[in-house]
């Protein structure tokens, strides 16, 4: 399937394509991804993936559920059929570690189960162990597009179609709420947008996560058509962040900035300066008036006050279970509050299920992240590839803070992209290999040339000289 008839399905985003047409294109992509390329399916899977609404609707055809697992089956047996004598899988740096992670969040499953007289966690039809599925199929998708992708063409391709869908859906959200008032904010305001179950909160942290990543993608792309989609989706972005009056985006944007500040550009610090010293006259009122409601004349808002209230009564189960928590997925059965499931921070929710051994695995996978892409930023010569070592370390800190405010991590809706992002680093990190090896190998068949060719000059210099 060509990337441009591709393309012209993901324009439709979740909401001008009928989801027959996306079936029956899904229908097409995966026997070609099969045997004849595997990037084929994920130019479909990846850009598929935030169209949470749309992959409802699929639902309702003969295995449409299970849409997104056989374009990931696809690739990986396209991967195996076409591996031509070389591994399936490439070496990464996080290759052992991501193992060792799932595995042992499939251990704190069964963890859950002994200690909550849960059902065991053996059958895909089991809850928990579902929730287990959708969390390590993430860095599956990491390790597809890393094996998948080849070369700098087909990851802009793949971008592409990403920033498009994005694009197409943000138009969505554009329509539906630029008719209404932001004279004065309140909860009906909010829109979720094509995200489904991830709700108004997720929406914010993918879209803030995504205008860091293309701010700092923005500077290394040199052609005029491609950077035109990428300030288009900039600008898209900022207004779907803007108008999701979710306080954690905006602070998960404000970090993102300082951090690409820090890093290379320092206009993004006058601009985050800016930004305090002005957002009360720039921003609409109903803004204005979510920010400044954190705090109203009794002290904190009622939803403010919930999450410490959540936050507070997590810590009291903490110290009961301090090692190895009360197991994977299972804070929703503690029956801890009526109107909650969750825990409303990802690290303290982290904390709870896995002890304090699961939050510190946790947050070494954020580095061990956060650190490929500042590698890649600091070693390549490429502006679009250290582009994306800078953009996805700093998508990495504006994940980090957008998860203190809730659980962003484990819906696949909202981490799909990260993950990808994160495998087009890799795969740009091994592709700067390749060329360095390539680089240095002539050079050394040059100076054993030359060191031969003196060789001989000396041994016929010596002959020369020795009396017949």
């Amino acid at each position: 399937m060509h990337p441009h008839a591709l393309a012209m399905v993901a324009l439709g985003g979740g909401l001008g394509v009928t989801s027959l047409l996306v079936y029956l294109m899904a229908a097409c992509v995966i026997p070609l991804s099969i045997i004849w390329r595997p990037i084929v399916g994920l130019y479909m899977l990846i850009p598929l993936m935030p169209l949470q609404t749309m992959r409802y609707h699929l639902q309702a055809l003969p295995f449409g559920d299970k849409l997104v697992d056989a374009l990931l089956l696809s690739v990986l047996l396209g991967l195996f059929l076409h591996r031509n004598g070389a591994a399936v899988l490439p070496t990464t740096p996080l290759n052992r570690y991501l193992l060792w992670f799932c595995i042992f969040l499939y251990v704190m499953l069964w963890v859950g189960s002994f200690m909550r007289q849960l059902p065991l966690p053996i059958l895909p039809s089991n809850d928990r162990f579902a929730v287990w599925k959708n969390t390590v199929e993430m860095p599956l998708f990491f390790i597809v597009v890393t094996a998948a992708v080849k070369d700098k063409k087909q990851m802009m391709t793949l971008l592409a179609l990403m920033m498009i869908t994005v694009l197409r859906a943000n138009l969505g959200f554009y329509h539906t709420v630029s008719s209404r008032d932001f004279t004065h904010f309140s909860n009906n305001l909010r829109y979720s947008g094509v995200f489904g179950y991830a709700g108004q909160n997720g929406l914010a942290a993918f879209m803030a996560e995504l205008l860091i990543f293309l701010l700092a993608l923005a500077s290394g792309v040199r052609n005029f058509w491609y950077k035109a989609l990428v300030y288009a989706s900039i600008l898209l972005a900022a207004y779907c962040v803007l108008l999701s009056f979710s306080r954690g985006a905006y602070v998960g944007t404000v970090a993102g900035l300082i951090f690409l500040g820090v890093m290379k550009e320092r206009k993004y610090l006058v601009v985050v300066a800016v930004l305090l010293a002005t957002w009360q006259t720039v921003v609409p009122n109903a803004v204005r008036e979510r920010i400044l409601m954190t705090y109203d004349g009794n002290g904190v808002e009622s939803s403010a006050n919930e999450r410490l209230q959540l936050w507070e009564d997590a810590f009291t189960i903490i110290p009961e279970h301090p090692i190895l928590g009360t197991g994977f997925d299972t804070y929703r059965y503690l029956g801890r509050s009526a109107d909650y499931l969750d825990t409303h921070n990802y690290y303290v929710k982290v904390t709870v299920e896995t002890g304090f051994v699961g939050l510190g695995l946790f947050l070494y996978l954020l580095w061990i992240m956060t650190r490929e892409g500042i590698r890649l930023f600091h070693s390549s010569n490429d502006p679009f590839f250290g582009g994306i070592g800078l953009a996805f370390a700093a998508l990495m800190v504006c994940s980090a803070f957008v998860n203190v405010f809730g659980d962003r991590w484990m819906y696949q809706q909202v981490t799909a992209y990260m993950w990808t992002f994160l495998g087009l680093v890799c795969r740009a990190r091994i592709i700067e290999q390749n060329h360095r090896i390539t680089a240095v190998e002539p050079g050394a068949h040059k100076r054993a040339g030359r060191r031969r060719e003196m060789a001989g000059t000396r041994i016929t210099a010596i002959k020369e000289e020795v009396p017949t």
